[in-house]
């Protein structure tokens, strides 16, 4: 009997191992972008977000990276916000809680991409130049 109720509590104290685990990798997950091609480290440039500002909404509001470096949003502002590419495919963050910063995005095209945040529309708006 007392094999037993040692083999129970183990299973039960190794259940509980792998659900805060879980739980614990659930929490480092929140806020990615949608296209979550940079790297684990930090960004190469961060834009700030600083409200709904019309064109001065991020900080730059006109941000120019070279090809392949990665980008990330930080959440500067009381409100949820996101950094979406107007094309919808280039990049984007999800909705970023305040405080929170987006994982790096790699920019591997060039061109000019203006985006905006999907909760309050494209009157605020910003602009990605990635160079050559």
């Amino acid at each position: 009997m007392k094999h037993l109720r040692m083999s129970h509590l183990t299973l039960t104290l190794l259940a509980l191992a792998v659900v805060l685990s879980l739980y614990a990798l659930g929490c480092n997950s929140k806020d990615k972008t949608t296209n979550p091609t940079g790297g684990g480290g930090p960004a190469d440039v961060t834009i700030q977000i600083v409200g709904n500002l019309g064109a001065g909404s991020y900080n730059p509001d006109t941000t120019t990276v070279a090809k392949g470096q990665t980008v990330s949003w930080h959440n500067g502002d009381a409100a949820a916000h996101t950094a979406t590419a107007n094309n919808g495919t280039a990049f984007g963050t999800g909705t970023l809680s305040p405080g929170a910063t987006s994982a790096p995005a790699a920019m591997n095209t060039a061109g000019t991409f203006a985006y905006h945040c999907q909760i309050h529309g494209l009157s605020m708006a910003g602009v990605l130049i990635v160079t050559p």
